[in-house]
Parts: C-alpha cells; structure tokens; sequence
C-alpha cells in the first residue's frame, strides 16, 4: 500500500462518528481558537510516531503490537503480550466503538426524533456487523478511502452552506460581531483565549505532554497499515499524510459552528451536555434535507471506518497473542470462526460502553487517564536498554492506581477543588492535569524499580538490536555487539534528536496551515499573516528535514543489515 492511501485511512479511522457532536461542541465554547485543541492533542504526537517508530516497527517483522513485548523482554514475557492485547482491546478499542455508536445517537436525535439508543442501536448494529463479518483489511483500507471521500464531500457543503447563509467570510464576521457584542473580540481570535478550559495554555500544554509522551511506542490498527506499506519511506509518510487529512477534515467539522454563534451566542458558554448537541443543530439549521441526508451519510461512513478498522485488528489480537498463547492454535479452518466469535464478543462490551456514558469527551479523558499514564514506559522499552520486564510489570499495574488514588488526593488541595467546581468544563479539564500528574509519579516509580533490578538478559537484548535498531541508550548492547563482530566499530548516528527536531517542524508546519484557514474561513486577514508567514518557512524546513532524516534513517538500516547478515535472519 502507498503511504497516502494508508493515511487516508488512518485519518477515516480517526473521525469517528463522535468526533463531530464533540468536536463542534469544542468550537461553539472556543471559537476560531478551536483548532488548538486537536493541535495540541495531536500534533507532536502522529509526527513523533510517523518519524521516530513508523520504520523501527516495520524492521521487527511482527503482526501485532503486543508480539513486541516478547521480542522485547524474551520468552518470560508471554503473559505481557496476554496482558497488552486485552487491554488495547478492552481499553483502546472499546470505547471508541461504543462512542461511535453514541456519536451517532446524538446526531441523529434532533434530525429524525430518535430519543432512544436502543432505536439508534437496532437499526445500525445488524448491518456493521454482517459487514465487518464478511470483510479483510484490505476491503477495510479501500472501502476508508471511499469512505474519506463522502465525509469530505459532506462536510465541505456544510462549510459551504454557512458561508451562504451569511455572504461569505466577512459576512460572517460581521454578523458574530454584531451578535455577541464584546465576546466576538475572543470569539474570532485564532491564539488561545485564557481561562478557557478547552484552550487555556495550561490545557494545552497538559494534552500535549500527556498524548505525546510514549507516542508511538506501541501499534495497535496502525501496525497492519505500517507492515502493508511498500517501503520505509511510505510508512513514514503514512502518519504525515493521515495528520494532514485528518486535521482538514476536523477544521470542516469544526468552522461551520461559527454559524451557530452568529445566531446563538449563548453557547459560547455552554457546558459540555448542551455543546455536544451543537452538530445536530447545526445541521437543521443551516442545511436543506437533502444535504443532511448526504452529511449524515457522512457520519455512517465515519463510523463504519472506525468500527470496521478496530473490530478488525481487535479480533485478530485476541486471536493471535490471548487465544493462542493460552489454548494453543485452533484446529484447521476454524481460525476465522474463532475471530468472528471474539468479535461479536467486542461488539456486546461496546454496547456496555453506550448505555453507561453520558458525556463523549468524558470517555476519552477516562481512557487517557487509566491507560495513558503508563506510556512513558514504551519509550523506555525502545530508547533505554536497562529496562526491564518487572520495570514493565510495575508500571502497567502502578499507572492505574495512581490515578484513581490522585482523584480522591488532589480534590483536597484548595486550588485544585476551586477549578473543578467552576463548571462541568473546568473539571474535565482538571482531569487531564490528573492524568498527567498521575504521569509524572508512574514514571519516577518505573524508573527507581529498573535501576534497582537487573537487567534483561544480554543475549535477548542484542538479538532486539540487531532486529529493531533501536536509537537512544543502547551502548552497552551496541559495545559488546562490535566485539563480537557483528557490527562495525562507528559511532551511531543522533537520529533520536534529528527525528524530534523534525517532528518539532512538522508540528509548526500544521498548526499554522490549521490556523491559516481557520483566519481565512472568518476574515480575519490581518491574523492570517503570521501563519502564513510560518506556514512558508516551516513547509521548505520541514520538507529539507524529512529528506535528509529518512535517508540517514535507511541508511542505517542498510549498513545494519549488511553487517549483521545472518543474525537478522535469526
């Protein structure tokens, strides 16, 4: 597969069917600032993935993440690889599937008068699953890309439609000016407004650090678009393209609510139940039937390229590192019953997942917050070589404690307890700092139980580096490696530092072309200027680094390869 057409799909994936009542319910309370909100989620952390991990994995020959942990830690560490998989499934994919299903039920409450979920459940349900029965991951990839094209098309009427309605850009600058008085100054800025709690430079430096840190470190879905890619080069492009796509297409979701706050500008305050049903209003408001039958297609094909993508690797998961490391193969022909069976069992959890929540925005905080505190580990797995399988063990059990245990602590600082009671808002925010003190504890603890343990064994570490060729802190590896021979005695090159500074270029290239057109789309042409400025200079930078970092990237790879000859058959 090319890397665009792969990141088509990983974008498809991405936009899920409630990413658009959540992330129109973002841009109603933020206005034209909303777009750091997904930059800072993210923006460092698809490039970091993209530039630092995207070709290491392809060298580890591997079908699922969670294989890496037994190529990692050795032969011991089968119950890792057990552990990883359930809980990618349990606490990565899950979710998302159950908040597909919710993020439809929301849209499609005000349109066609569904009040119930079950309703909503029933009549989607059935037809995701006999497709997902019947289909691979190659009719995933292609039928994403068909997929990306209707939400586009969707989406880009409904930035159409608003535009119409008020005569163009400056037609709808004005009418947010005339109706929202003092607050259009905020409203229509494109820097981050203080004391908001969605953009607040406090937010997002908190969701930059805790997305950002550990990205990349593991592959769930994106693994099979990494191994299908025809080379390193498109593996790498792969996370450039689908961040590109990706961040369009939530400035399409996310631009047209404008439209809303010219005529409603009490939603600018709103709280996080009333925001979210703003994508459903949005629609009545602004667009003939027609077109809302075309927009809701769109959200059907956002949900089926979610649902489809993770139904698909999550079954495969189960199957090949729960089902076979604990009740050995299945007998001949009955492997892909055995998926079906693991997949319909994911489906029945998700549905758990739509009758327990309420707020969409708050599944994904819940989720960072439990599972996202242990992925600083993942960076040391691949860029310290003293980490080991007990430093693992602690900090996978560790992480979530520490988080639940800090939501009963930190409430009893007087500060923390002011911000949360401000608003629903504010304390959904708070629970990022959470996750993210939560974090930084895990780490330190992680860190204190690897340096008083020892070491994996050297031989299961030299056979990991000769495999994936890893870059940070692998000295030791890498000395008793030239000993033996079996590599050359010339220093490794800094690609760890090239590939940041590269990933650090590519997050300005994209924040500014976001940034640019959310000033174009409202008039804001005096605005405009500095991203385009950035945008420019940051495009030929970017451009520059990524050329020369892949090539010194394969490079390597070829100077190991060539050196190591039969032991990376081995």
């Amino acid at each position: 597969m090319p890397g665009w057409l792969n990141g088509i799909s990983t974008a498809a994936t991405s936009l899920n069917s409630d990413v658009a009542p959540v992330y129109c319910g973002i841009a109603v309370v933020t206005g034209l600032s909303g777009a750091w909100f997904f930059l800072s989620r993210f923006g460092l952390a698809l490039l970091i993935a993209s530039l630092l991990f995207a070709v290491r994995w392809r060298q580890l020959g591997i079908k699922t993440g969670p294989e890496f942990l037994q190529v990692r830690f050795g032969r011991g560490s089968s119950i890792a690889r057990v552990y990883t998989s359930v809980t990618q499934v349990l606490i990565g994919m899950v979710p998302w599937i159950g908040a597909g299903l919710i993020g439809i039920h929301t849209v499609a409450a005000p349109i066609f008068g569904i009040d119930s979920k079950v309703t909503t459940v029933a009549i989607l349900l059935p037809v995701m699953v006999i497709y997902i029965w019947n289909s691979g991951f190659a009719g995933v990839v292609l039928t994403d890309a068909i997929q990306s094209c209707v939400i586009v098309l969707g989406n880009l009427v409904m930035v159409g439609s608003v535009l119409w309605a008020f005569g163009g850009p400056s037609g709808l600058a004005e009418a947010i000016t005339a109706s929202a008085g003092a607050q259009s100054e905020t409203i229509l800025s494109i820097a981050p407004v203080p004391g908001n709690p969605l953009t607040g430079p406090l937010a997002l430096l908190a969701w930059t650090l805790i997305i950002s840190i550990g990205a990349g470190s593991g592959v769930a879905s994106d693994g099979q678009r990494l191994f299908s890619c025809r080379n390193n080069r498109e593996a790498a492009k792969m996370g450039i393209w689908g961040e590109a796509i990706l961040f369009l297409m939530l400035l399409m979701l996310m631009l047209p609510a404008l439209g809303l706050l010219a005529r409603y500008p009490e939603l600018y305050q709103a709280g996080p139940a009333e925001r979210e049903t703003a994508y459903g209003r949005m629609l009545s408001e602004f667009l003939p039937r027609g077109a809302v039958g075309l927009t809701v297609a769109a959200l059907l094909a956002a949900v089926m390229s979610t649902v489809t993508t993770h139904l698909n690797y999550g079954s495969q998961t189960l199957l090949n590192d729960v089902y076979r490391p604990l009740f050995g193969d299945p007998k001949p022909g009955r492997e892909v019953w055995v998926g079906r069976l693991l997949m319909l069992l994911i489906v029945l959890l998700s549905l758990i997942v739509v009758f327990a929540s309420k707020s969409l925005l708050g599944i994904a905080i819940t989720v960072l917050g439990l599972f996202g505190v242990s992925a600083s580990f993942g960076w040391g797995m691949w860029w310290w070589w003293r980490v080991n399988f007990i430093g693992w063990c602690v900090s996978v059990l560790s992480g979530p404690v520490i988080y639940l245990f800090s939501g009963v602590l930190l409430p009893l600082i007087p500060w923390w307890a002011e911000q949360i009671a401000l608003s629903e808002a504010h304390a959904q925010n708070m629970q990022i700092l959470q996750a993210l003190v939560s974090l930084v504890l895990n780490l330190s603890i992680w860190i204190l139980v690897t340096l008083c343990t020892p070491p994996e064994d050297m031989e299961t570490l030299k056979k990991f580096y000769l495999r994936a060729r890893p870059m940070g802190c692998w000295g030791p590896v890498r000395k008793a490696l030239v000993a033996e021979g079996k590599l050359p005695d010339i220093p490794p090159q800094p690609l760890l530092l090239r590939g940041l500074l590269t990933a650090v270029v590519g997050v300005v290239m994209m924040s500014s072309a976001a940034l640019l057109i959310s000033a174009l789309y409202a008039a804001q042409y005096r605005q405009a200027l500095v991203p385009a400025l950035l945008l420019t200079v940051s495009g030929i930078g970017f451009k520059i680094c990524f050329d020369r970092y892949i090539a010194r990237l394969d490079d390597g790879c070829r100077e190991l390869n060539s050196s190591s000859g039969e032991n990376t058959e081995s």
